[in-house]
């Protein structure tokens, strides 16, 4: 018997449980508010994903590098699923986190659209899908 793959979003150390975010987000359902794409993309510097990319070498804080992002597949990706974004916890406040959706990201920054939908995550519900 073989083990379903998990999916997973890896921020430093901390894995998040996107399985586990979908499954919540379904027993507790609430609507999709828009989140500005610009923002993620340039927070996630996802302009270097480009397929013809050639400029300096680099190393993302936040997102995929170059070897774990798919354009091609990123392109065929629906824009109507709402993307999922997490609420950490810091000493100086809450901050959020895109945890499901760069590859529609993606996609939305390339045909130029303003927001996505998006759920975004209690600081209570983010702690239930790290996994530890």
């Amino acid at each position: 018997m073989s083990v379903p793959d998990i999916q997973l979003f890896l921020y430093g150390k901390w894995p998040f449980n996107i399985d586990q975010a979908q499954a919540l987000l379904k027993e507790h359902p609430r609507d999709a508010k828009p989140t500005p794409v610009a923002d993620w993309a340039a927070h996630y510097h996802l302009d270097r994903l480009a397929p013809g990319y050639d400029g300096a070498p680099w190393c993302p804080v936040f997102g995929p590098d170059q070897s774990a992002f798919n354009a091609e597949h990123a392109l065929q990706t629906d824009l109507n699923t709402p993307v999922i974004i997490a609420t950490l916890e810091f000493a100086s406040g809450p901050a959020i986190l895109l945890i499901d959706g760069v590859h529609r990201m993606y996609r939305a920054m390339t045909e130029g659209r303003a927001t996505l939908p998006a759920y975004t995550l209690t600081t209570a519900e983010t702690t239930r899908i790290r996994e530890r």
